[in-house]
């Protein structure tokens, strides 16, 4: 296939090369940047990329089952992707960045083909050459800079593979229609893939009829759209099956969000709106963007919402008598984006609604609709051609600076939560992890200002720090814990639950005279803690301070007498201490207790 420029025939091969190339030239110094948020999480802490004998488990349990985390997600592909990224490059983020760019260079390609495809067959279709449209498309895509939280950052991952394979399996049906069985088949298993990399990719059955209706007869063309839609609808099906065995359900977790059924609808509007406002005006990006829910639909965020949506629906009513490339456009900018309106979804709840690596892929109806407009002006008035060739080569070169500006930003825990904070300073999250990011880096003076902060925006800062520290404890994850316990006791120092869980990491580490020593700290501040005085007593055993660990095993039996472990400790010292008849009394009392 050759597509021409001028006179002479360019290879297809040479002009796949332009995108691609832009996509990782515009995030190549995102190869220097650290692994940041769920990265952590997903990457480094994930033992399931570990292993391919975990490949069983991963398509069988939910995406966060390996932390013991319920979700209503599941993503097969995402961890199997990392696996592939870990057994090639270790733990090193350059390789984890290096996938992402790949993919999104990948997508960058798929949007030129697809747009190509597209133009070519709408209602300006003549022998005109569609090539530097459809560049400017790709080019807009490759740069737009709604994507570097998706490609910046690691965990993007899934946002970046299912739209691969989405629009893979998009183009493969647009070239089906000639008849061709093996693309049908490769299309079919396409967007099989991509309901494995992440949810949103069932939308494409909503896509294809979109694109029928708006590119084939209107009138006779549905019981044929209906017959090429079945296998994608088998495929979704079998999708289904494996999603509700791994969940036990299609969305069982869901996350409590505090709106009526009628301020749910209220709020979709405001949010679709926001989405919008920021695909075509990509400023003061945030990884931590603020969402109010208005709770008045006379509000004036209500109104002006509820009227730009009217408007979208007006605009999209009209381009589907008179615009088939318009239309399609429209339908893919908001299609992809229904799933992010179930606000009882969104795990980080109200506050963080609006995310910005959900427009990953409504981008692509985006630079279509640019694509389908800048078409209709240059063919209408052949003399605009030039001003605007300027034109979208200056928006190019904007999205380029601002991409690369930003990508800067993601480069490591420290400089992503310090943007957080000076764009959102009145929420409670950036701050925290601002926190955690200069403790890490061994500023805990200046990590303590944001916990304080923190604090009084999020009250339950400190039990989310021993929740996650318990949490990180039961994974084996000490060093995790430690840190975690360690945050906490900067808010409250005289917290004897910090103290004492800080003390069951350390002894669980093996720092046994660190964990005495917590365990002294939490018993000055709670006296009557047999849990305390129960695991002090143990730690004073292991290093042979028999007497020591009889008073605190005393003091715990005292505390609780009903505790039959406390009094098979006492038992066990008093038998090391020498006294077998003090130590069997304690012992029958623990095994009449111990009996059902």
């Amino acid at each position: 296939m050759n597509l021409r420029l001028s006179r002479e025939p360019v290879p297809l091969s040479l002009i796949l090369l332009i995108p691609f190339l832009a996509s990782v030239a515009l995030y190549l110094n995102v190869l220097w940047n650290r692994f940041v948020i769920d990265d952590i999480y997903q990457i480094s802490q994930n033992p399931w990329i570990r292993n391919i004998t975990s490949i069983p488990e991963i398509f069988t349990s939910g995406v966060w089952a390996f932390a013991g985390r319920e979700s209503s997600y599941y993503r097969p592909l995402m961890h199997l992707i990392y696996m592939a990224a870990y057994h090639v490059f270790g733990l090193r983020p350059w390789g984890f960045h290096l996938v992402s760019i790949l993919f999104h260079a990948g997508v960058s390609v798929l949007v030129f083909l697809i747009t190509s495809r597209l133009l070519k067959e709408s209602e300006l279709g003549d022998d005109r050459s569609y090539l530097p449209l459809s560049l400017t498309a790709a080019l807009l895509f490759a740069a737009h800079p709604i994507h570097t939280e998706a490609v910046a950052w690691a965990a993007g991952i899934p946002d970046l593979s299912f739209s691969f394979f989405y629009l893979l399996s998009f183009y493969l049906y647009l070239r089906s229609k000639s008849g061709s069985t093996m693309c049908t088949t490769a299309s079919v298993i396409s967007f099989f893939v991509a309901t494995l990399c992440k949810e949103p990719a069932l939308t494409l059955l909503l896509i294809l009829p979109a694109c029928d209706y708006a590119f084939g007869d209107k009138g006779s063309g549905l019981p044929r759209t209906l017959k090429r839609v079945f296998p994608y609808l088998a495929a979704a099906a079998v999708y289904v099956v494996l999603r509700m065995n791994a969940l036990g359900g299609f969305a069982p977790a869901k996350t409590p969000i505090d709106l009526t059924l009628g301020q749910g609808l209220m709020n979709g509007f405001v949010l679709f709106a926001k989405y919008i406002e920021t695909l075509f005006i990509p400023l003061q990006l945030n990884v931590w963007h603020i969402f109010r829910p208005v709770t008045s639909l006379f509000s004036p965020r209500a109104v002006i919402s509820l009227c730009a949506f009217i408007v979208f629906l007006g605009v999209g009513s009209l381009a589907a008598r008179r615009s088939n490339v318009t239309f399609l456009s429209l339908c893919l900018m908001v299609v992809p984006l229904l799933p992010s309106f179930y606000f009882p979804a969104l795990t980080q709840g109200l506050e963080n609604a609006f995310t910005e690596r959900y427009l990953y892929l409504p981008s692509f109806g985006f630079v279509l609709l640019i694509a389908g407009v800048l078409a209709r002006i240059q063919w209408t008035w052949p003399q605009t051609k030039v001003a605007l060739s300027v034109l979208t080569l200056a928006l190019i070169g904007f999205y380029s600076w601002v991409t690369v500006t930003r990508n800067v930003v993601w480069k490591s825990s420290y400089t992503l939560w310090s943007d957080a904070t000076r764009k959102s300073p009145e929420s409670g999250i950036p701050h925290l992890n601002l926190g955690y990011a200069l403790l890490y880096e061994g500023r805990p003076q200046e990590a303590k200002e944001h916990f304080r902060i923190a604090l009084q925006l999020k009250p339950d800062v400190t039990d989310s720090f021993i929740d996650k520290g318990i949490a990180y404890s039961k994974r084996g994850l000490l060093d995790e814990a430690i840190f975690q316990f360690h945050a906490a006791l900067i808010l409250e120092p005289a917290s004897a639950a910090v103290h004492y869980n800080l003390g069951l990491a350390y002894d669980n580490a093996g720092w046994s005279n660190k964990a005495i020593e917590q365990y002294e700290i939490a018993l000055k501040l709670k006296p009557d803690s047999p849990d305390a005085h129960n695991n002090l007593g143990i730690a004073y055993g292991k290093r042979g301070l028999i007497d020591k660990a009889i008073e605190h095993f005393q003091q715990a039996v005292q505390l609780n007498s009903n505790d039959p472990v406390a009094l098979q400790n006492l038992a066990n010292a008093y038998r090391l201490k020498g006294l077998p008849d003090k130590a069997e009394e304690v012992l029958q009392r623990a095994k009449r207790l111990s009996r059902p």
